[in-house]
């Protein structure tokens, strides 16, 4: 018989819940202060870093399937954030840019990021924070690795 842990000792569990509330908050947040999905967020970051990329490019740096990130791209060219262009290398090849108001609604992302970010570390020292960078590292490392058979 298993030994019963206390719940919050298991971190798989205690991360899936936090996962699911910081979601939740971050989706209210993004809508409220930059009228976007936390998708949409993602998106925007990105070409904010990355803009010209190609579709392929944008879903693997989002985390996303090409199948969903092609229709989201859509709806973002459809509000006038984003529009497609034709590659300078290869006129076959589209990217994905910000527009101007692209730029504009990245830039109310990020005050909306900054602002969770500073609430979340509310109470922490810097060498609490260095401590829960280095776990979350570690962790998605770890997710990475094949599991043992």
């Amino acid at each position: 018989m298993a030994i019963a842990r206390t719940v919050d000792r298991r971190l798989f569990f205690l991360m899936d819940r936090a996962h699911m509330k910081l979601s939740q908050r971050a989706e209210a947040e993004l809508s409220r202060g930059a009228n976007v999905s936390t998708a949409q967020a993602a998106v925007l970051v990105y070409l904010g870093y990355h803009d010209g990329c190609s579709l392929t490019e944008l879903a693997e740096g989002t985390g996303r399937k090409n199948a969903a990130i092609s229709g989201l791209v859509d709806r973002m060219i459809a509000a006038g954030l984003l529009e497609r262009k034709k590659s300078y290398g290869d006129r076959r090849t589209r990217t994905v840019n910000l527009t101007d108001a692209g730029w504009a609604k990245r830039e109310a992302v990020m005050d909306v990021f900054r602002d969770f970010n500073t609430s979340l570390a509310k109470g922490l020292s810097e060498s609490d924070l260095d401590i829960v960078f280095k776990f979350f590292t570690r962790a998605l490392e770890n997710t990475q690795k094949s599991p043992k058979k």
